[in-house]
């Protein structure tokens, strides 16, 4: 079973500088110290310079002021981040990318004050260094803030530590490990206080910054961020291209509530996460000569780093209210009126699916939900909380049951880590293939009827049937042991845990894996949790409560989850699946229904 833990650290005999260790004290005796520069455990080689510790964020207020025909912010334009310490901190720090190190695409951005509590504050961008390293957080050894896609960087004869970060590769065909060893970009804002924080204290930070937001290199050579639309900015961020446009904890169990109170150029919509609550228009200004409109949003739930949404653009608006959630669908109008009337068409089924996935899931957890499509062409549509975002001009139905699945799956319940990305992908494949199950279900007579309850039942079979034929390389890949560059490999973090989930309600039976599904909504809800915490879940529901059952379904999880096997299929795969289903059952031997 898979932890948010990496691999174990080589020490190499290093000691821990008194330096690293205590840096002031308070008034009342206490140590002071910087908050850690990551939330990534020691030996984690995922996108390990992330996230940020030593506080937790409580809430953020975004203000941009943006120009969106230059695409630049403003002076004015700033974040206001109100944060709770946990230690006391000397300093903390933020994931920023003003500036990127291999594409043209990417921001241009400028910090030009930070303060904190109203009081200016020292501040300095540095390299990440590996989580867990001896020698501290400014490590003077450059090999201590390498790239990589795998733990070492480069094997025991070259650097045996692991990775400070992923690799940002290119938009080319080049091989994974084309990167591995080249020196991180400073990415870390490390702020320091005019005065030690005390631990438990309330903080806010106000960073003020202007210049160009962009996207960023992921490890797999797509890009993610700020994508560049004729009229603004187009935001789709998994799983790291938030700090691309803005500076913040950039992890996905950081989760503050958010307010959007942004500035732009005169004609142009802001589309936000939560509810829309006001729009205010400006005459004419030094900055905005032809005027300007103001666009204030609400979103009172907490949202993780990667599921901030904020384009700007020519945008259409409107929304809805059926069963007590309010439906937002924005489209941009340079996309022909042909496109979007075949988009509106899908769009309109939104409170319908969300009604169908809360038969499983259990209640919609927000108090909005909504569809924004952009022009660009971006590398994927994503989940964006309560603003589900298509890029390219069109949206389909199947990837809204997709996307729509992962506002119970990845939203409301996140992932603790970057290498459970594969439970709320599965989840929300799973609702993919409960969409294909529905239409199916329709086709035979409906859900009220014995033939179409049978319909539905057998084509999760045939999915499930379907894809454990699969062969070749399809089982090579540990779900839980992603690199950078398999994060969003299509076999092991989409499909092979999305049939994964059919196995579980053969094993439980449908209301006993729906019940699992909402306690799981009910226990961490507005949280995040990982794998041994999903499993645990998944066992409570179990019909049989033997420890033989226990202890079969334990090897069930290690097989489909936590295993990479040979290539080939055949044995080479899971040997544990489901009543009625192809391959080995569950239930035999001492585990007997």
């Amino acid at each position: 079973m898979a932890t948010c833990a990496g691999l174990a650290l080589p020490l190499l005999g290093l000691a821990v500088p008194a330096s690293a260790a205590v840096s002031a004290s308070t008034a009342g005796g206490g140590s002071c110290s910087a908050g850690a520069r990551t939330l990534s455990p020691p030996g984690s080689h995922v996108y390990s310079e992330t996230g940020n510790g030593g506080y937790t964020s409580q809430h953020t207020l975004v203000h941009l002021v943006y120009n969106a025909k230059a695409n630049k912010f403003l002076t004015g334009n700033r974040v206001e981040l109100t944060d709770r310490a946990t230690q006391c901190l000397t300093s903390f720090s933020l994931d920023f990318e003003r500036h990127s190190i291999n594409t043209t695409a990417g921001p241009d951005m400028t910090v030009n004050s930070v303060s904190v509590n109203g009081r200016p504050a020292r501040f300095k961008f540095v390299q990440p260094t590996y989580a867990g390293d001896p020698n501290g957080q400014d490590d003077p050894s450059p090999a201590a803030h390498e790239a990589s896609q795998n733990n070492p960087v480069g094997g025991p004869s070259d650097n045996p530590l692991p990775p400070a970060c992923a690799p940002q590769l290119p938009n080319t065909d080049a091989a994974p490990d084309s990167l591995d060893g080249t020196q991180c970009p400073a990415n870390k804002l490390v702020i320091t206080p005019s005065a030690p924080i005390r631990n438990g204290a309330t903080f806010t930070v106000t960073v003020r910054y202007t210049g160009r937001p962009g996207v960023h290199q992921d490890g797999d050579g797509t890009t993610e961020g700020w994508f560049r639309a004729p009229d603004g900015g187009f935001v789709t961020t998994e799983p790291v291209g938030s700090e691309d446009w803005m500076p913040l904890n950039d992890y996905p169990t950081a989760k503050p509530t958010y307010d959007f109170s942004d500035t732009v150029t005169a004609g142009k919509t802001v589309i936000a996460n939560g509810k829309l609550v006001s729009v205010r228009h400006n005459g004419a200004s030094k900055q905005f000569p032809g005027g300007s409109v103001t666009w204030n949003w609400h979103a009172g739930m907490p949202i993780a780093s990667y599921l901030v949404e904020d384009s700007v653009g020519n945008f259409s608006l409107t929304s809805r209210v059926v069963n007590g959630i309010r439906f937002y669908q924005a489209q941009d109008t340079a996309i022909s009126a042909k496109q979007q009337k075949k988009n509106l068409a899908i769009m309109n089924m939104q409170p319908d699916i969300t009604a169908f996935e809360s038969q499983f899931n259990g209640a919609f957890p927000f108090r909005s939900d909504g569809i924004v499509i952009g022009t660009p062409d971006a590398s994927f549509e994503e989940e964006m909380e309560g603003m589900i975002t298509f890029a390219g001009g069109e949206i389909d139905t199947d990837t809204l049951y997709h996307e729509n699945m992962h506002q119970w799956w990845g939203d409301n319940v996140s992932e603790s880590c970057y290498r459970y990305t594969f439970y709320k992908e599965g989840m929300a494949t799973l609702g993919e293939f409960l969409y294909q199950a529905r239409l199916a279900e329709n086709a035979a007579g409906g859900p009220s009827t014995a033939k179409g309850k049978a319909a539905f039942q057998a084509s999760l079979v045939k999915q499930f049937n379907k894809t454990y034929a699969s062969a070749k390389g399809f089982w090579t890949g540990a779900p839980s042991n992603p690199t950078p560059y398999t994060l969003f490999d299509g076999s092991s973090t989409y499909d092979r845990p999305g049939i994964t989930y059919i196995a579980l309600r053969q094993i439980l039976g449908p209301a006993r894996f729906d019940g699992a599904l909402r306690d799981l909504q009910r226990r961490y809800g507005g949280g995040h949790i990982n794998e041994a915490q999903l499993e645990a879940v998944f066992r409570q529901w179990l019909p049989v409560h033997s420890s033989a059952c226990q202890q079969r379904l334990g090897q069930f999880f290690t097989q489909w989850f936590d295993t990479a096997y040979p290539s080939g299929g055949g044995a080479n795969r899971p040997m544990i699946t489901g009543p009625g289903l192809a391959g080995p059952g569950f239930y035999s031997g001492a585990c007997a229904a």
